[in-house]
């Protein structure tokens, strides 16, 4: 009773205000509530045009924010390309991007419901309410866990932010999710391994040079039967770490079926040299 007492204080709290005294605007939206902040820096904003097969075909924008007390807001909306669905996001970190908590409003088949994940000491906290859905799940995390709420790719962008460059290799990263499509927890121990593969330098069809940064990035996802469901993606960013784009390459040891191939809008001339240059 403490703890879902907890919860429902955290609920009215984060739909309310946000962190270092941001207060929301007022307003009759929902989708205005989750996302209304004040006093802050918009340090990167853009959108992903994600291409693949009809169900996966989606736009995703987000926001980076720099909050007063020095912590980062990432918001984001998904749009299925055939309006089947639209999701909303919002993550709190710290300013050392230690995840802290992070709020969606999503839908469960034609129940729209809203998706708490908190972090406590040593694991996430997760609810889920709806008219008829009440989840209360914890993710273990003994040293700490990034959050996300899929379909959005945005969050992933947080491990090319945390990522050691001057330790490079391999490095690993956990993480704890709540699907804003359906009613599936993360299980426990579910992780991803990013290594900085390469740097491109791309001249653009204005003559301007950039460099993109091409991560390997594999996601294990514990399953029941005691082994790892296995994802192998590439991310994509510029030489000043704002994402750019991503791909999903290979889903249980076969070639992904969903075609995912994300890129940021606006800059098509890359997304064609990066797809040249090869997986």
């Amino acid at each position: 009773m403490i703890r879902t007492a907890a919860r429902n204080t955290v609920f009215a709290l984060v739909m309310g205000c946000s962190l270092g005294g941001a207060q929301a605007e007022p307003s009759g939206d929902d989708g205005l509530t989750l996302a209304g902040l004040r006093n802050v820096e918009l340090v990167d904003a853009g959108s992903f045009v994600v291409d693949g097969k009809p169900r996966f075909a989606r736009e995703e924008t987000f926001e980076f924010l720099r909050r007063p007390d020095g912590g980062m807001t990432l918001l984001s909306a998904t749009t299925m390309r055939d309006g089947s669905l639209r999701v909303q996001t919002r993550y709190d970190y710290d300013a050392d991007w230690n995840a802290l908590r992070a709020l969606g409003a999503g839908i469960y088949k034609d129940e729209p419901v809203t998706v708490l994940l908190e972090a406590e000491e040593q694991s996430v906290a997760v609810s889920v309410r709806g008219e008829s859905t009440d989840i209360e799940a914890t993710v273990p995390c003994p040293d700490g866990c990034f959050l996300d709420m899929g379909p959005s790719g945005s969050p992933m962008f947080v491990m090319t932010e945390r990522y050691d460059h001057q330790q490079g290799g391999t490095q690993t990263f956990r993480w704890a999710a709540q699907d804003l499509r359906r009613a599936f927890t993360s299980p426990d121990n579910q992780r991803a391994e990013l290594t900085l593969r390469r740097e491109l330098p791309i001249k653009r069809t204005d003559g301007s040079m950039v460099t993109i940064r091409e991560y390997d990035m594999v996601e294990r996802v514990p399953t029941p039967e005691g082994g790892d469901y296995v994802l192998e993606f590439n991310l994509w960013t510029d030489a000043k770490g704002r994402p750019m784009g991503y791909r999903i390459n290979t889903a249980g040891g076969k070639p992904s079926e969903s075609g995912v191939l994300a890129f940021r809008k606006g800059y098509e001339d890359v997304r064609a040299s990066v797809v040249a240059a090869g997986p």
